[in-house]
């Protein structure tokens, strides 16, 4: 196994911010990754950043979506028959969001004006890549958020993202599931579902057509659901044995085997160190640590400054693309970086 880090541009020359990436690699070799990037997150300069991996090397960011001054999100980037598509989220709170999406003929240098995704609000991918059906069907993990209820959701397109006008909800049984243990099929700990619920669904198929759902929660571990009808319905939401720390995840399928990547650590917004690549088989029920991608306590540069704090560190939501034998991960690298990963297996 070979690995390797890169950034993809230097700290602080570009904006004092950046979060949320998503990667896309092509057939010449050409790696995409957008993020948003600005002052901080939630400030009206934010926009939706590109940067491009060519001949091994990352060029300059360029800012490529800015619909207004108002804080923009979690860009997802995905192929789709006219070459690249861009899905983002624009608004000045969670529930406002509006969908956007943009067209990219070549490879990223130059893009269509936004326009809004068809569907519910929000449409579209949240913040993890669809997954793409053998019959061109796109299913966007997606999710709502309020002041006090999250609800995963899959959307259904049938024309490569564009719109979504489908909307099917993975159902969260919150009286089965408290004080008491899960009747899932998998053996879980004793779980008590206290918070607001699931975000950010991160998606893989099976052999025998069966879709999957692994989400971010507020209890401390990662919930799970599955599909048997390409989508259409879901299973209600039940725990895994796998830690979660409300916090971002994503999952890519290689060959036989399927590759997480996460922070180890339960609990309702806990650390977002260390961060790590799990590998486990299809069925999603067993999952090993294959490699530790990042492991730093508090952010040094922070605690050189002198600051009578020490500020923890933060390795967060990942994003994780299989292209043959190799895995491209990219990643939040202390809200001032993105960091990239090449793996090969």
């Amino acid at each position: 196994m070979d690995i390797t880090r890169e950034f993809l541009f230097e700290e602080g020359a570009f904006f004092p911010s950046c979060h949320a990436s998503t990667v896309l690699p092509l057939s010449d070799g050409t790696i995409l990754c957008a993020y948003f990037a600005g002052t901080r997150e939630k400030d009206p300069d934010v926009g939706i950043y590109l940067s491009r991996r060519i001949y091994g090397k990352w060029a300059d960011p360029v800012r490529i979506a800015k619909i207004a001054e108002i804080p923009h999100w979690n860009p997802v980037l995905m192929p789709c028959e006219e070459g690249v598509r861009l899905v983002f989220k624009a608004g000045n709170e969670i529930p406002e969001w509006k969908s956007y999406t943009m067209l990219s003929a070549d490879k990223g240098l130059n893009w269509s004006a936004p326009e809004l995704v068809k569907g519910i609000d929000g449409a579209g991918p949240v913040r993890n890549k669809p997954l793409i059906l053998s019959d061109g069907t796109y299913l966007a993990p997606g999710s709502t958020e309020t002041s006090a209820d999250w609800t995963p959701w899959i959307g259904i397109s049938h024309d490569f993202g564009r719109s979504y006008p489908e909307t099917a909800y993975i159902p969260i049984n919150r009286d089965a599931l408290t004080g008491g243990r899960s009747t899932a099929p998998l053996p879980v700990p004793e779980i008590s579902f206290k918070g607001k619920g699931a975000i950010q669904p991160t998606l893989w198929q099976t052999d025998d057509g069966a879709v999957h759902a692994f989400m971010r929660t507020t209890e401390g571990y990662i919930f799970r659901s599955d599909s048997f009808d390409s989508g259409k319905t879901w299973t209600t939401a039940y725990p895994t044995k796998l830690p979660n720390n409300n916090s971002g995840i994503d999952i890519a399928r290689c060959g036989d085997k399927l590759f997480l990547v996460l922070n180890p650590v339960s609990g309702d917004w806990a650390e977002r160190t260390p961060l790590s690549l799990y590998v486990g088989e299809l069925d999603g029920t067993e999952f090993r640590e294959l490699v530790t991608l990042e492991d730093i306590k508090n952010d040094p540069l922070v605690t050189e400054a002198g600051h009578n704090r020490r500020y923890t560190a933060e390795f967060s939501y990942p994003a994780i693309v299989a292209d043959g034998r190799t895995l491209h991960i990219t990643y939040t690298y202390m809200r001032r970086r993105i960091a990239y990963r090449r793996i090969v297996l």
